[in-house]
């Protein structure tokens, strides 16, 4: 067990059919109409689970031809974006939960991780291995804007309310990039001092703190981000390592996917103002991503149940 990690009872739920190796490491949750999207580079597709009660339910596959990256619901929208191998976005229907488009993004490679600010209907898209930024219309499916030249290792676009501005992290050169999205220019380029290398990352808007999801093995820790004076705020060694994270404004707290931290998997919890490290859930196999179910008050997470892909899913602590 990790250090102050909390003994928290863990539910695993296997998906149909069997699979050798971990096949999805991202996946989002829609709390208006209670599903749980789940990238499937396994069956090939975004899974689809009925989470209405504390058991979820598998409900299709929605075919998809390409790798599955990042996914991120756009309720208001209607829609949910995957990013995709061939540089492109995918767009599914919510009513029909039928693909009704693919989104060519400008580059070469896969679109990596996504964001969707939900005020101006924008979806966030990060072209990795491209070095852009590229933005959506999440009605029009038209692309509205777009940053080019940035790093090398281009991870977590987030945008932050608090100031109207995007947050991109880059686990290659080890900095946050600040984009303004209504100029589509480059803002400022803040290099980490710290071997975080990050690659997902959660915005407190409330605070305007961000926890920045490290990378580096060598010394599984977590960063927390100043947004204010654009600098480190705090770093624990208590958790990290991981992939992605989320804030959920609800429970005002950060749940992080430490899925590499050094004593085995653990979810993280953060919160507070300023944010700190306030308990570990250990986790399992796979569990690299983060999402959280209000309605039934469960952290989600991939997993490897019994050498097949499934879910993990957990009550949050008291903390």
């Amino acid at each position: 067990m990790a250090p102050s990690s909390n003994p928290t009872p863990l539910t695993l739920t296997a998906l149909p059919g069997a699979a050798q190796a971990k096949f999805s490491d991202t996946l989002a949750i829609d709390n208006e109409r209670h599903v749980l999207y789940l990238g499937d580079n396994w069956s090939g597709g975004v899974d689809l689970f009925d989470i209405t009660t504390s058991t979820p339910a598998f409900l299709k596959t929605v075919k998809l031809r390409g790798r599955i990256y990042g996914i991120a619901v756009a309720n208001n929208a209607n829609k949910v974006f995957a990013g995709m191998s061939g540089s492109t976005l995918a767009v599914i229907d919510i009513a029909s939960d039928h693909s009704v488009a693919l989104v060519h993004t400008g580059g070469a490679g896969h679109v990596d991780l996504l964001d969707y600010d939900s005020t101006h209907r924008r979806l966030f898209a990060a072209n990795r291995l491209d070095r852009l930024l590229t933005w959506v219309d999440a009605d029009s499916n038209e692309i509205i804007g777009r940053v080019e030249g940035l790093g090398s290792g281009l991870e977590q676009p987030r945008y932050n309310p608090a100031d109207g501005l995007v947050y991109l992290t880059d686990n290659k050169d080890n900095v946050l990039f600040q984009i303004d999205p209504e100029s589509a220019r480059l803002v400022e380029t803040f290099a980490i001092q710290d071997e975080c290398f990050p690659n997902g990352m959660a915005i407190n808007a409330k605070n305007n703190q961000a926890l920045l999801v490290s990378s580096y093995t060598a010394r599984p820790h977590t960063v927390i981000w100043d947004l204010n004076t654009q600098k480190i705020a705090s770093i624990t060694e208590e958790s990290g390592c991981g992939d992605g994270a989320v804030y959920v404004p609800s429970l005002d707290l950060i749940f992080q996917a430490a899925s590499e931290f050094g004593d085995g998997p653990v979810i993280g919890v953060f919160g507070g103002d300023p944010v700190r490290f306030l308990t570990n859930v250990a986790a399992t196999p796979g569990a690299s991503w983060v999402d959280y179910d209000t309605a039934n008050e469960l952290v989600y997470a991939p997993s490897i149940v019994d050498g097949k892909p499934g879910l993990l899913s957990f009550k949050v602590p008291g903390v």
